[in-house]
């Protein structure tokens, strides 16, 4: 057998990899048992399994976690992740604790070729998508750290999710297995910058996996200069996809804004959001533009914020701000890169 991660399989296609060694079947769910569930990434520990059972399991599966590459903690306790990949590149996921949940934020490729220009990810280019194994190995690698499964999981890291939505939806179906995480799909949020062939697989996919749409501006000029995928995926064809996804689902979207000043945080700015809402089930995300080296950008200022929100609430839309997390450690939302290169903390 060659040795490939544990994580690559599907539990059945494990439990026949097992058998294949020549072991009970059975043994396959000790071993998932205490992966996904005590959280043991050792075979030498797996008590229950006899010693040559271990042994032939390691000879396998050699390791069953890779080391964290760098691991940094902020002043606020959210915790990021470096994961060195098997061909040496980086990818970055972060842990944000809070008195009664833990997210997760994680990668989906090695960089992003989308080009949002509040966002640090793309400053490097696209390099290739992850795998269902190094997504998964995220989620591992975190909860091996932190010592607890995640109550939420959002795929805002790097990277665009619906340009790898095979391997996102196989890694989604793993971490909501009943024999794996047991995680509810109403939990878990995949953000895209608005790949409309994405949002349409999402309305035929099980479960109530959350969409959210990292949308900006709904002026075509603005968003163009924003999120440069909107010259593919303009705001009309967004807006019928969302509304199709609504219909069927009947779901609630999230909208994110990140509100820059001077350029898409003026009242104008607010009134044609509430007329691009019309007719949706949604809920406005205002997420503050988190500064990272090189950027010249700035945030919104508060009044504007607090003006922007007034507007939408006396339209009757839900609007919310999030919190910025683990700024202190690049760990926000818009500074991952992989790049490793950050001053130790």
């Amino acid at each position: 057998m060659s040795h490939k991660s544990l994580f690559s399989y599907s539990f059945d296609e494990f439990k026949q990899a097992v058998t294949d060694l020549g072991l009970a079947s059975f043994r396959a769910k000790q071993v998932w048992e205490w992966i996904f569930k005590k959280f043991v990434f050792s075979f030498d520990e797996m008590t229950n399994l006899s010693k040559n059972d271990r042994d032939l399991l390691r000879q396998n599966f050699p390791r069953i976690l890779p080391p964290v590459k760098k691991f940094e903690k902020a002043q606020d306790d959210t915790v990021k992740i470096v994961v060195e990949l098997a061909d040496g590149h980086l990818v970055e996921a972060v842990g944000m604790p809070d008195e009664n949940s833990l997210t997760f934020c994680l990668s989906s490729q090695v960089g992003c070729n989308v080009g949002c220009i509040f966002c640090r990810t793309g400053e490097d280019g696209f390099t290739r998508n992850l795998t269902k194994e190094e997504i998964l190995l995220q989620v591992m690698m975190l909860i091996k750290k932190i010592g607890r499964k995640p109550t939420n999981i959002v795929f805002m890291g790097m990277g665009e999710p619906f340009f790898n939505r095979k391997a996102v939806f196989a890694a989604i179906d793993t971490m909501t297995d009943a024999g794996g995480l047991g995680l509810a799909t109403r939990r878990i949020t995949i953000s895209t910058s608005g790949v409309i062939p994405g949002i349409v697989d999402m309305i035929n996919r099980p479960g109530e996996v959350n969409l959210a749409v990292s949308l900006h501006s709904v002026d075509e000029q603005t968003r163009n200069r924003l999120v440069p995928i909107n010259k593919k995926y303009s705001l009309g064809r967004l807006r019928e996809a969302i509304a199709a996804y609504c219909d069927a689902t009947g779901r609630r979207v999230t909208f994110e804004m990140v509100l820059l000043k001077n350029i898409n945080d003026q009242e104008n700015d607010a009134y044609n959001l509430v007329s691009f809402c019309e007719g949706l089930i949604c809920h406005i995300n205002i997420v503050r533009f988190n500064k990272y080296p090189g950027s010249d950008l700035e945030p919104a200022p508060e009044s504007n914020e607090r003006d922007f929100r007034k507007i939408l609430k006396k339209a009757g839309i839900p609007v919310t701000v999030r919190r910025s997390r683990g700024g202190d450690i690049l760990a926000a939302c818009g500074q991952l890169s992989g790049s490793g290169n950050e001053q130790e903390k």
